[in-house]
């Protein structure tokens, strides 16, 4: 098992605690461990996680996208929520979709707004929690159709265009 679980545990509370998020237990992240993708700072620490949650062999939501407050803005909820669209393409998965209380952020990911109902699985989930005393707060929904074929962003090198030569005249 990987020693992060419980710093992934701790990020995800702080916003579960608000009502952003759905509370996990240590034993949830523990078991799902390799579903999760993580950033660390110099010492290691876990500062943005982001999950992949699977509902079926072509469908998995992105889960529990979570920054710790003295890191956001830096990029990092982006950077693991791509992390989390590599290891759904690595596992063939061909759909993704999340769920948020903001449009923006994965609007700019390329996700489009679409409707819950569109995922039965995940509404099942929401009455099992809701039957069990869970307050499941209302979020937009929004989907990204994988493609088959994806490479890593290429840093593209700048060609350095000669100095033009100065010309002595006379």
């Amino acid at each position: 098992m990987r020693p992060d679980a419980g710093q992934i545990l701790e990020l995800v509370s702080q916003y579960a605690e608000q009502g952003l998020m759905l509370l996990r237990t240590f034993e949830e992240v523990a078991s799902r461990i390799d579903n999760y993708v993580v950033a660390t700072d110099d010492a290691g620490r876990v500062i943005a996680c982001a999950a992949l949650e699977e509902y079926s062999p072509s469908l998995a939501e992105v889960s529990s996208v979570a920054v710790a407050t003295t890191h956001q803005g830096k990029g990092l909820g982006t950077q693991v929520v791509l992390g989390v669209e590599r290891l759904a393409r690595a596992r063939d998965i061909d759909e993704l979709f999340a769920l948020s209380l903001t449009d923006k952020f994965f609007i700019s990911l390329s996700y489009k707004p679409t409707t819950i109902s569109r995922y039965p699985e995940k509404l099942a989930r929401y009455d099992t929690l809701s039957k069990s005393g869970v307050e499941i707060v209302p979020k937009r929904c929004f989907q990204k159709e994988l493609g088959k074929s994806w490479s890593a962003p290429r840093l593209v090198e700048q060609a350095v265009a000669p100095k033009p030569k100065k010309r002595k005249i006379g």
